[in-house]
């Protein structure tokens, strides 16, 4: 297999901590007399993973070993430390956990795969496969329920019906088993699976925060907290930048639509929207938008000067998100949305002004590129945003064609290499922007006038309304 024969540094580092992994565990397994077939089971899940699952950014080595580790403690606390049933070991509430954390429900098969056949390798009498079918039934109901919620109510709901599931499978599995059909509920089984299952979601929901911090990922959660205008950093862009602010809102409107088009996360493409541009409220006046009366600023400073202001943006940027603790995830779109586009109109004042001084590289953003779906959109939503606030009369067809020169440009310039949008996707994002923009630019009727506002109104004068 190419990870036992690549050269690669870091798949030589992968394969010397799998191996020292998996002796400690196997040692662990063996002192608490688990069957190590499921020790076998994740080593091949963690095979796969590395070399074939390509659909999205893994979490790192590390954060697997702590998952894994993790899904071993609490099987092992819940069947041999405690002696409770297997039907208590808390597969719905890892389930929910991993979709939340990661927005990802092949990641969370995965998982949910690992900790029900370790619960059932836990059984003294051999395999319990009714154990394992029914833990990984329910954690997988409770997976798909709990994707992308945006409430805590959403996910005490799939951990409720997750158990339900959980007892269902279990009840019918185990009738199965003793050829005894007609015998009544269990009732003990029942409390213990749905009380399980809303425990487990309970328990979710006050560690999240703590196993965001620790993975270094923002939940849909996290991004409802953040998408509220009482937040500092919004309340501060709202008085100091009211442009960037209103410019933010439409890129966030685009963005979320495109992100919806495409089956990436709309909520995450939003709430980046709000604050790619916080570093533009320091020096607010800098920035078109926000001139009002319009006046420029830059016609007395050298292109040169003017250029570090603008993109010394990002940089600020930064450092209020850091300073009011945003998450990685956040700041990625404050210093990804420029990736190492060209600051054209400087650019071009400085060949005019200076000939022969100018460094097209030192008029570039520093980058890095978009290196995800959404921060990408976000890249396209604000320069199609800020283009189309310079369209004289723009019909359908001058927003079809700048939306389309916006997007192939992008796209040739190598902008968007790095974001795993395929063409399919961007064609999906065009239509989505034309759609949005063409509602926003839509023309207004010409409202008659009755004979009393005609006497009310001195000739030259328009009604308000």
């Amino acid at each position: 297999m190419k990870i036992f024969t690549t050269r690669n540094n870091n798949n030589i580092f992968f394969v010397l901590a799998t191996v020292l992994f998996f002796i400690i565990a196997g040692i662990f397994f063996v002192l608490y007399s688990i069957d190590l077939s499921s020790l076998i089971l994740i080593g091949i899940l963690a095979i796969y993973l590395k070399t074939f699952y390509r659909h999205k950014k893994l979490p790192s080595l590390l954060d697997l070993f702590m998952l894994v580790a993790l899904a071993i403690l609490v099987v092992v606390l819940t069947t041999v430390t405690f002696r409770l049933s297997p039907y208590s070991v808390s597969a719905i509430g890892f389930a929910i956990l991993i979709t939340l954390l990661f927005d990802d429900l092949v990641l969370s098969l995965l998982f949910s795969l690992v900790i029900s056949m370790l619960a059932a390798s836990t059984q003294k009498g051999g395999f319990g496969l009714t154990i394992g079918i029914a833990l990984l039934c329910s954690s997988l109901a409770a997976s798909m329920m709990s994707y992308r919620v945006r409430t805590r109510f959403m996910i005490i709901r799939a951990g409720f019906f997750a158990g339900l599931l959980q007892f269902i499978v279990a009840f019918v599995g185990e009738r199965t088993e003793a050829l005894s059909f007609f015998s009544l509920p269990d009732m003990e089984l029942l409390k213990v699976c749905v009380v399980n299952g809303i425990v487990s979601s309970i328990v979710v929901i006050g560690v999240l925060p703590v196993f965001e911090y620790i993975f270094r990922v923002v939940t849909n959660i996290s991004l409802l907290e953040l998408s509220d205008f009482n937040h500092p950093i919004l309340k501060k862009m709202i008085l100091e930048a009211p442009g960037t602010y209103q410019h933010s809102l439409v890129v966030a409107n685009l963005a979320e639509a495109a992100a919806e088009a495409i089956g990436a996360n709309p909520l995450l493409a939003r709430v980046g929207a709000y604050y790619h541009d916080i570093g533009k409220i320091n020096r607010s006046n800098y920035f078109v938008e926000n001139q009002i009366p319009y006046r420029d600023v830059h016609k007395g400073l050298k292109p040169s000067i003017s250029k570090l202001i603008i993109i010394n943006h990002v940089k600020e940027g930064v450092e209020l998100a850091k300073k009011y603790h945003l998450n990685p995830n956040i700041i990625d779109f404050i210093t990804q949305h420029h990736g190492k586009s060209l600051v054209y109109y400087f650019y071009q004042r400085a060949k005019e002004l200076e000939p022969g001084s100018e460094d097209e590289e030192e008029y570039r953003y520093p980058g890095p590129r978009p290196q995800s779906k959404e921060v990408a959109i976000v890249s396209l939503a604000d320069t199609i945003e800020a283009l189309s606030r310079t369209l004289e009369e723009p019909n359908p067809s001058r927003i079809k064609e700048m939306v389309k020169d916006v997007v192939r440009k992008k796209f040739v310039e190598g902008e968007l290499d790095e974001s795993e949008l395929t063409l399919k996707d961007l064609e999906k994002i065009t239509d989505s922007f034309i759609r949005i923009l063409n509602a926003i630019f839509h023309t207004r009727i010409n409202y008659p006038q009755n004979d009393t506002d005609k006497k009310s109104t001195k000739p030259g004068e328009n009604k308000p309304g």
